[in-house]
């Protein structure tokens, strides 16, 4: 993952409303468990991770994110807590996780600390909480990968 593809899945994150079927197939493919590679014909393979590497042929040519959760069981990060959370312990082991509603308007936010030294805190507000996660796990990853480049 590059931190242009983190900063680009940022700012999809951001413009977000809503649970996003296309949202959670970027994710799955920039830091998720799936890996595309775009074939010589112009479509696209896709690798599942969590099934050692086994190859999906999808015929998908121009937009690829439009149809991959049709061909791959992508989870729903968008929408679930669960995944969300599972995909934060997955790349950030460790990190204490803070989210919630605060204010009158009850505007949902989430905080990622890291666990050692230098201790930052990646904090986001979004229309939900788990959007808000996602914001601050894709913070904190562009600033790890910053710091180990």
């Amino acid at each position: 993952m590059t931190s242009p593809d983190l900063h680009s899945l940022l700012d999809r994150v951001r413009e977000a409303t809503g649970p996003d079927a296309v949202l959670d197939a970027e994710i799955a493919a920039t830091i998720g468990p799936i890996v595309m590679r775009q074939t010589s014909d112009g479509s696209y393979a896709f690798f599942d991770r969590r099934r050692d590497n086994i190859c999906f042929l999808c015929n998908v040519r121009s937009a690829p994110f439009d149809e991959l959760s049709t061909c791959l069981s992508v989870p729903s990060y968008s929408l679930s807590l669960d995944a969300t959370v599972a995909l934060i312990e997955e790349k950030l082991p460790g990190w204490q996780r803070a989210s919630g509603t605060c204010g009158e308007q009850d505007m949902p936010w989430a905080c990622l600390t890291q666990p050692d030294e230098p201790y930052r805190d990646f904090a986001a507000a979004a229309p939900d909480e788990v959007l808000a996660l996602l914001d601050a796990l894709l913070q904190a990853l562009i600033e790890v990968n910053h710091d180990e480049a």
